[in-house]
């Protein structure tokens, strides 16, 4: 026999529900699925959102970012990051480095993906 235990918050007792039916079992099998999928999305994108903040702040950067104001991201040839107000467009050319991407920083001080150059 099946049993599915059931926490009551409100009053603390505990139930055990008897013949639990294999259609409920997949309905909420289906549910922990999509659940699981959706937090392991998720934290993939955070981890995402880490590493990009992670080389920013590791990023040389020569001014005071204003939130909500778009920045980028540029490689000189040796490797090394720095952070621009000036737009990739808005240079000559120029192989000294590459631009990666633009990013905003919202009211936290997080960094957020703008653009990504690919």
């Amino acid at each position: 026999m099946n049993k599915i235990v059931k926490f009551d918050d409100v009053e603390g007792k505990v139930y055990e529900l008897d013949d639990w039916k294999p259609e409920q079992g997949n309905q909420v099998k289906k549910y922990f699925n999509e659940k699981f999928k959706e937090l392991r999305q998720n934290y993939n994108e955070l981890i995402k959102d880490f590493n990009w903040n992670k080389i920013i702040f590791e990023s040389e950067i020569m001014f005071v970012p204003v939130i909500g104001k778009i920045y980028y991201l540029y490689e000189k040839k040796d490797g090394k990051k720095f952070m621009s107000l000036v737009e990739p467009y808005s240079w000559e050319k120029n192989n000294s480095f590459k631009y990666i991407a633009s990013f905003k920083q919202d009211s936290r001080q997080k960094w957020n993906l703008v653009d990504l150059n690919s």
